[in-house]
């Protein structure tokens, strides 16, 4: 694993920081309701302002499904406050194993209109390359 500096963690979700300079958000095999997983999304834009970073690595391990009102939320409302708020521009997704999340995890990618970067790896080495470049 990447060397990183903890923010802030629940049972659903791992927030940190990597020194290469973009927020890591390690998901766990646990199911959060709709407010929990906004909660969350909230404590990484808070970590992305604390750290000064425009770029995200979100690591889907086991994570259950997003629900599809949580995805039009993060397409609609999220994603533009956080180009707005810090200059989001990047966000490297290390895709989860069960075919359900990696295809709600998609489905967030097609909803953008071009607001930021984004692409889907295998690895968290992988998503690290690519976000140092």
């Amino acid at each position: 694993m990447i060397p990183t500096v903890h923010y802030f963690s629940n049972a659903a979700a791992v927030i940190s920081y990597a020194p290469a300079g973009y927020v890591r958000l390690d998901w766990q095999p646990v199911a959060a309701s709709a407010t929990e997983l906004r909660a969350i999304y909230e404590h990484v834009l808070r970590a992305l302002h604390h750290h000064r970073s425009t770029a995200l690595m979100s690591v889907h391990n086991q994570r259950p499904p997003m629900p599809p009102d949580v995805q039009e939320w993060l397409v609609e409302s999220w994603i533009p406050r956080a180009v707005t708020e810090v200059g989001y521009g990047r966000c490297a997704i290390v895709e989860a194993a069960a075919p359900l999340s990696r295809l709600a995890a998609r489905a967030v990618g097609t909803g953008l209109k071009g607001q930021l970067s984004y692409a889907f790896f295998a690895t968290d080495a992988e998503a690290d390359a690519w976000l140092r470049k």
